[in-house]
């Protein structure tokens, strides 16, 4: 199972990337906009903390089969209501990116644990490879 450091360096480059080809086609949109490093530092840092939070709620203290309700289905669907739903629409976009980037953070951090998990009968890519 990925420790805090791969979380976060999952979370650190695919949100880095995320967020530059985003500004980037925005830059071909709009050629006078200039690259944001603000906006990239922002939404980097906060999908990232979102993507530590299932382990920060749940620690595994040394307990590989720690997951609970914050590593569950249920909660990313509820994660990805809270930052999508409906009641979002009326959100200006910049506000909504950000709660998006929150989402993909958390749901990054499912994703890490799927595949990358070393813990025996847990993940896609397990102990048996």
């Amino acid at each position: 199972m990925p420790k805090f450091r791969q979380h976060l360096a999952i979370n650190v480059v695919a949100l880095t990337a995320l967020e530059v080809a985003l500004q980037r086609q925005e830059m071909q949109h709009n050629p006078t906009q200039q690259f944001d490093w603000g906006r990239l530092a922002r939404n980097v840092g906060l999908g990232s903390v979102a993507g530590a939070m299932p382990d920060l709620l749940e620690p595994s203290l040394g307990n590989p089969n720690h997951r609970g309700f914050c590593h569950s289905v249920a909660a990313a669907g509820l994660v990805w209501w809270i930052v999508s739903g409906r009641h979002t629409h009326e959100l200006p976009p910049a506000v909504r990116r950000t709660l998006s980037v929150i989402g993909i953070g958390y749901s990054l951090h499912h994703g890490a644990d799927l595949f990358l998990s070393k813990a025996k009968g847990m993940g896609l890519v397990s102990a048996r490879f």
